[in-house]
């Protein structure tokens, strides 16, 4: 080979090293949404693009890139319970078409970035919960003793999903169907599911009839723990 081939030969296998270790690769604490990764720590503005439900939205960073956004310690009734339209519409009277101050806790299992939310100096979980249209989801956010206090004020006074005799959590709500799909109980798998403990309730639930067996193949290693592939959060 000449030496001015083999001179560019070596500089281009160089080059394309340096870009090997300069761009990390996407992992379980970063996701790569649009022009910029997003990882756990990181706090940045963002204009809300899409209200998605009451708890999940699309927003567009102002350094460039969209990111779907998780709302951290937050559940709000799902669309076909009483009061999910109610928490969704909320929601985008809050933020919807807003500039709003996002703070990353974790990065979910679809690349979601399970963050919380700032508009106009108020805490979106807050104003949610307070309003009676979202539960403080503790599994995943125990310290949050002020979405516990807000909680129990709307309780207390009744508001929103606590004007029902006996609101069902959203989290036992997707228990007992399909999941967003609303698909039938036979076709469940862990893709069906978010968290490891959701999908271990499913799975008790549901192992629990005269055979006793993983009909649905949760279980793979027989363990005894279904989809340990999921985020985990505590310990149940």
């Amino acid at each position: 080979m000449p030496r001015f081939l083999q001179a560019a030969f070596l500089q281009t296998a160089f080059l394309a090293a340096l870009l090997l270790v300069a761009v990390p690769a996407p992992n379980a604490a970063q996701a790569w949404q649009g022009d910029a990764p997003v990882e756990p720590g990181q706090t940045f503005t963002a204009r809300v693009v899409e209200v998605t439900d009451g708890d999940t939205f699309g927003v567009r960073r102002s350094i460039g890139g969209e990111v779907t956004i998780r709302l951290h310690g937050v559940d709000t009734p799902e669309s076909t319970q009483s009061y999910g339209r109610a928490a969704t519409q909320a929601a985008r009277r809050y933020i919807g078409g807003e500039d709003v101050r996002v703070s990353v806790e974790e990065i979910g299992r679809y690349g979601r970035a399970v963050a919380r939310i700032k508009v106009g100096g108020g805490d979106l979980g807050a104003l949610l919960i307070g309003d009676g249209l979202a539960w403080h989801y503790r599994e995943y956010a125990p310290n949050e003793t002020e979405y516990a206090r807000l909680q129990k004020q709307a309780r207390g006074a009744g508001r929103g999903l606590w004007s029902q005799a006996n609101p069902v959590p959203p989290w036992e709500w997707r228990d007992r169907t399909s999941g967003p799909g609303e698909t039938s109980v036979e076709d469940r798998d862990c893709s069906d599911f978010d968290t490891r403990p959701e999908a271990q309730r499913f799975f008790e639930r549901h192992r629990s009839d005269s055979s006793g067996c993983d009909t649905h193949g949760l279980d793979g290693d027989g363990s005894g723990v279904a989809c340990e592939s999921l985020p985990g959060g505590r310990n149940m």
